[in-house]
């Protein structure tokens, strides 16, 4: 077999990379709302991206594209800009609890079917301790919110995390398809053993 084909190879991983750039900037700018609404991909490609590119210069080169979108959409084209305070940077912690879920996912459970369901449950708590740290932090420390407190952030946990998880069990689950559908493709590719 190639080697450029392989499930670690360089090669592989600039396209996984590409795929979910190209998927993160398409529904984090909502350049097809017009069409359709797509819910955003960020936590899901942060997991996928972990399990399949484990490199931490992939994990800086994706945060670094969510950045350039954000400040484009505020300062290029005029969108709305209150997200955008001293806490957008509690977005570090919260994808890198999703990118370390996924790497921790690749290294501990082995491809099988009988995974999913384990691999399930990682997904929902990762989105979950996410979500405390990029919604919580803009709770907490954005400026937004005259008095935060624990009951009000229980009550936009409440209205706002289900929306979160569905759409990252969502795209989470067409990354597993995808994934699914290369390697019966190519059964020739296998992840290698862990470097």
């Amino acid at each position: 077999m190639d080697d450029r084909l392989s499930i670690n190879s360089p090669r592989f991983q600039l396209c996984v990379f590409a795929a979910l750039a190209a998927v993160m900037l398409i529904t984090r700018t909502h350049s097809l709302s017009h069409l359709v609404h797509l819910p955003d991909t960020s936590l899901a490609s942060f997991f996928v991206l972990g399990y399949l590119v484990r490199r931490p210069a992939a994990f800086g080169g994706l945060f670094a594209l969510g950045f350039a979108i954000d400040v484009w959409k505020i300062y290029v084209m005029g969108g709305s800009g209150f997200c955008f305070t001293p806490a957008y940077w509690m977005l570090l912690p919260a994808y890198g609890v999703m990118w370390l879920a996924g790497r921790f996912l690749a290294e501990r459970f082995p491809e099988r079917l009988s995974t999913l369901l384990p691999a399930a449950v990682l997904l929902v708590a990762a989105t979950f301790v996410s979500n405390l740290f990029s919604s919580g932090g803009f709770y907490m420390l954005s400026g937004r919110f005259p008095d935060p407190s624990l009951a009000g952030f229980l009550l936009r946990l409440q209205k706002y995390f289900p929306g979160t998880l569905t759409a990252t069990l969502l795209w989470s689950g067409v990354g597993v398809a995808t994934y699914a559908a290369l390697l019966m493709a190519r059964p020739q590719m296998r992840r290698e053993a862990a470097r």
